[in-house]
């Protein structure tokens, strides 16, 4: 076939072409959902190659990013703008300035992070008429999570894979504390747009971006990732290296094996994510029923409290009774028979020994209370553990 014939392809008219290295690559000028899919035609010719020994990123701090931009709260609803941007500018230069009067907030864009850290020290609780400002740096709203990553996806392979959606502000593959990858990486695009787009067109398609066919994972970014991520020289390049890194980022035919095999990997995630739901779900369970034990214990623990000083009141009680007996209190002759009678009855002893002084009532009252508190507490009833 000829340079430059159309052919017709599963999703619809393609346009074969040979690249300057002697590449056959196809145009996907009518795509059945995207019509003239810019995204996939420029990865099928400009990505889906060999990636080897790719060169270093730029890792120099780009002005205006993402990470240099300031939530303003509690400002003053009439402060003027210029006030504003006067009240910043002397820490740095100032990129986009947004003032919501009605909300008394600002977003504020510092040309680079360490002049954010700097106005964000210095102004932290400042009076503004009578206002203190609080300030905080805003949320990352232009990045991706992107998960289910190989182990020999580097910091440069993601930036190259996904600079295809827009322009790249920072990129990075986390690693845990020993260097490893833990298969997930982020990327922050210098708009909002190019995340839109990754986003969307990663979720509907299969992305490869090696030889591999674990399709990556996309998911709207979420904050507290590590910065320095996987950097290509840190890779061993070795034989497994080699064969995963001679096939580049490229977009599964719908009607191909490999788009089958990475459906089938999205699948798997999904299963994933509903067992871990179900974990955490049998985890909260497990806490609530050690929190219901917990509360079982105590109520039990308060209640035998309660009987030991019931009963420490009634010997302090019987024990008074018996003192005054014995000092020539004055009891009639059938109060004291009553009370030889009683003694080894079953009431309590505010009944056997009745009140006749201020100590006695007090004494009687107290005995009655705690009295009335375990027969609460037994009676309360408790939550069944199941």
């Amino acid at each position: 076939m000829e340079n430059g014939a159309p052919q017709r392809g599963r999703g619809g008219p393609v346009r074969v072409t040979k690249t300057p290295d002697g590449r056959t690559v196809q145009s996907f000028r009518s795509h059945p959902i995207y019509g003239f899919d810019k995204i996939k035609e420029k990865v099928m010719t400009e990505l889906n190659c060999p990636q080897m020994e790719l060169p270093p990123l730029d890792t120099s701090e780009k002005k205006f990013n993402a990470q240099s931009r300031l939530f303003v709260g509690n400002l003053p609803r009439d402060i003027p703008y210029e006030e504003l941007k006067e009240l910043f500018s002397k820490y740095g230069e100032l990129g986009q300035v947004y003032f919501n009067k009605d909300g008394a907030y600002a977003f504020i864009n510092f040309d680079y992070k360490a002049n954010a850290e700097k106005a964000k020290t210095e102004l932290q609780g400042k009076m503004v008429r009578n206002r203190p400002m609080k300030i905080r740096y805003a949320s990352v709203t232009t990045g991706v999570k992107v998960k289910n990553l190989t182990p020999y996806v580097s910091n440069e392979l993601l930036h190259k894979s996904f600079s295809v959606f827009g322009e790249i502000e920072s990129c990075r593959v986390i690693v845990d504390d020993r260097g490893k990858t833990t298969g997930d990486g982020v990327v922050v695009f210098c708009d909002k747009k190019g995340a839109t787009i990754a986003l969307k067109k990663c979720q509907e398609e299969c992305y490869f971006l090696t030889s591999s066919l674990r399709p990556v994972i996309v998911e709207p970014l979420e904050a507290g990732d590590e910065e320095e991520g996987n950097p290509e020289n840190s890779m061993h390049k070795n034989d497994v290296y080699r064969n995963e890194r001679k096939e580049g980022p490229r977009f599964a035919d719908r009607n191909s094996f490999e788009f089958e095999y990475g459906m089938r990997w999205k699948r798997l995630y999904e299963m994933y994510k509903e067992k871990k739901m179900l974990l955490e779900s049998d985890l909260q369970a497990e806490m609530e029923q050690l929190e219901a034990r917990f509360a079982l214990v105590r109520h039990e623990h308060e209640t035998e409290k309660l009987r030991r000083e019931l009963m420490a009141r009634e010997a302090e009680a019987m024990q008074m009774g018996r003192y005054r007996q014995s000092s020539n209190y004055q009891i009639s002759t059938t109060s004291t028979t009553n009370f030889r009678e009683d003694r080894y009855s079953q009431g309590p002893p505010s009944e056997r020994y009745p009140p006749s002084t201020p100590e006695d009532r007090y004494l009687q009252h107290a005995a009655t209370s705690i009295r009335n508190k375990v027969v609460s507490r037994e009676s309360q009833p408790l939550r069944t553990l199941t």
